[in-house]
């Protein structure tokens, strides 16, 4: 029998169990400003270092999709606390209460 497994506890997940997948769209935040005091010297040491680097991993650095299996409990879980706060994350009325920037 196929089955899936919780990316939190483990647990299979069996053809018509109940499961929940989390995707997470992962991107880097740039403002646009750049340190005013770097040298031109520095700019092309930086453009020099990246040109040799990891594509792969510079590519991860700015953006990166993920997507998780989770259980019902696991999923109950992430949702009060994501970001393992040991806060509550969900209003009264059940809708999130964290910030978005």
């Amino acid at each position: 029998m196929r089955y899936d497994v919780c990316s939190k506890c483990g647990r299979r997940l069996y053809e018509g169990d109940l499961k929940y997948i989390v995707s997470m769209h992962i991107v880097a935040d740039h403002d646009g400003v750049i340190d005013k005091d770097i040298s031109d010297d520095e700019m092309q040491r930086l453009i020099a270092e990246l040109e040799i680097s990891d594509k792969d991993l510079i590519e991860r650095d700015v953006h990166q999709e993920l997507a998780f299996i989770l259980c019902k409990r696991c999923k109950d879980v992430f949702v009060r606390d994501p970001f393992v706060t040991k806060k509550s994350s969900i209003d009264k009325g059940g809708g999130w209460k964290g910030e978005l920037h």
